[in-house]
């Protein structure tokens, strides 16, 4: 190493700080020149300024300044009420009443206000108005103030009740609004009971017997009335009768029929059927046999052959026509129709051949307008 060189080394430690401190006294004087320039140009501004730009600058400053202070203190409030009004009211309201003067709302005694302040600077005032109804009922209108409801929370408010028949216009269910008018109707039912006669009814039995006299007719019943009770409910809506319906109709007493015989056109006497299950002719038969046919009555009981008489039986010859023979008698003109009938029975008449057969009637009346009649017999079985 040479001398120059030790000579830098030993000097290069001091010789820093130096160069350091004098770097920083530098920059110092500079701040200082700038900022003597910096203030003398400034005032050398204001002085060049009118007084009448200086007054706007501040003018613009302070409005500035109170644009930012208001906006900080606005809140948006959402009014509405139950009258559909509905209205933005930009102050800070910060509660119900002063968000309700502030809207220019005038809150009602019975009125409900509801103010909510949301997050950020929103709020809402909902204002429920009271409205009134009118209720008639019972002769009478009562006024009832609402907030909201159906027309059963309207009757409720006006301590009216309602029995189970009883219905309103509009129903029960409907939502009531300002000035309706709800109409109570009351409902009444009353029973009556009254007793009716039933008309009896005639029916006719026909039979070719009165063929000598077609106009004959003879009572075989007398017809009587019945009775019935008839229950009969009114329907009275406000003490007016709406409607009546009957309820109930109970027999009593049955009416009896009335019966009358009178003279048909080649309707049987007998009430007895044939093969076919008809009281038509037969459509085919053994054999015929014609003679004198005549009537006679009996109060019951049973024939020769211990089989029991009525109409459809008759008397024969055993020996011509054996007992339980299914006939077929009619008069051989046609006028007179016997029908189908069972030989039951026998007389000395019958058995000496007076007479081929003896028809069986149920009144004695009836064997004497019989008579004597030519018949043919036709023999079935």
């Amino acid at each position: 190493m040479t001398a120059q060189s030790e000579f830098l080394c030993a000097k290069s430690g001091p010789w820093k700080k130096v160069r350091s401190v004098f770097q920083t006294v530098k920059r110092e004087e500079l701040s200082r020149i700038a900022s003597v320039k910096f203030k003398k140009a400034l005032s050398d501004c204001i002085r060049a300024v009118s007084p009448r730009v200086l007054a706007f600058c501040v003018m613009v400053v302070c409005l500035g300044f109170t644009l930012t202070v208001t906006a900080a203190n606005l809140r948006p409030t959402y009014v509405t009420d139950s009258n559909t009004i509905s209205t933005v009211s930009a102050a800070n309201t910060g509660s119900a009443a002063r968000a309700v003067s502030l809207s220019a709302s005038a809150e009602g005694e019975q009125d409900k206000v509801y103010y909510t302040a949301f997050s950020g600077s929103l709020a809402s005032l909902n204002i429920d108005r009271v409205f009134s109804v009118t209720i008639q009922a019972d002769g009478q209108e009562y006024p009832v103030s609402m907030l909201y409801g159906t027309v059963a929370d309207a009757l409720n408010r006006a301590g009216i009740t309602l029995d189970a028949d009883d219905y309103t216009e509009p129903a029960l269910d409907q939502p009531v609004s300002m000035g309706d008018k709800i109409v109570v109707h009351r409902v009444d039912y009353y029973d009556r009971v009254e007793t009716q006669a039933i008309p009896y009814e005639t029916s006719y039995v026909y039979t070719s017997l009165y063929f000598r006299n077609t106009n004959r007719a003879t009572t075989l019943q007398h017809g009587s009335n019945g009775e019935q009770t008839i229950t009969t409910r009114d329907r009275y809506v406000d003490g007016e009768l709406e409607n009546s319906t009957v309820v109930d109709v109970t027999t009593t007493v049955e009416p009896t029929s009335h019966v009358i015989k009178t003279y048909g056109a080649g309707a049987p006497v007998s009430p007895l059927t044939g093969p076919d299950g008809t009281t038509n002719a037969p459509s085919s038969y053994k054999k015929v046999l014609t003679g004198k046919a005549t009537g006679y009555y009996s109060k019951g009981g049973k024939g020769s052959s211990g089989l029991g008489l009525g109409y459809g039986t008759v008397a024969v010859d055993p020996s011509v026509i054996p007992y339980g023979t299914l006939l077929y008698i009619t008069s051989t003109d046609g006028s007179f129709v016997y029908g189908y009938a069972l030989a039951t029975d026998t007389g000395i008449a019958l058995q000496n051949g007076q007479i081929l057969v003896d028809l069986f009637y149920e009144t004695y009346a009836e064997s004497v307008i019989n008579g004597a009649i030519q018949v043919n017999v036709y023999v079935v079985n």
